[in-house]
């Protein structure tokens, strides 16, 4: 999974196997570690909720982004590339929530692309 943060943005992109694995578990996670002991990781999830709206979340290191199951299914299951919207967090303050499929990047070495969705700008 990629993670992309500006300001109150944040930004999932999953390959193909990540994609699948959401599919059939209702979740996927990523972990950034700083160092060797738990608190010193920071992990990055997305998970099917049964709410109505996408959802964020950050607890115990762990920034997690909900994705109704309804949502989900249409994402997973279908080719439709992504799904966004804006969660109110409170006082006021919003976050703006993208979650895509990764495609091929078409100026990057081949290694880096493993796993990502064929792009449909690399078709003549």
């Amino acid at each position: 999974m990629k993670v992309r943060i500006l300001a109150n943005t944040l930004r999932f992109r999953l390959r193909q196997p990540e994609v699948q694995q959401f599919q059939q578990q209702g979740k996927v996670t990523e972990t950034t570690a700083f160092g060797p002991d738990p608190a010193q990781q920071l992990h990055f999830c997305l998970e099917v909720t049964s709410g109505p709206e996408l959802t964020v979340c950050y607890q115990s290191n762990t920034a997690t982004i909900g994705v109704p199951r309804h949502l989900a299914e249409e994402w997973t299951g279908t080719a439709l590339v992504g799904l966004e919207g804006k969660v109110d967090t409170g006082k006021g303050q919003v976050i703006e929530v993208l979650v895509e499929k990764d495609f091929v990047c078409l100026d990057r070495p081949e290694e880096e692309n493993s796993g990502a969705y064929p792009n449909p700008k690399g078709v003549c």
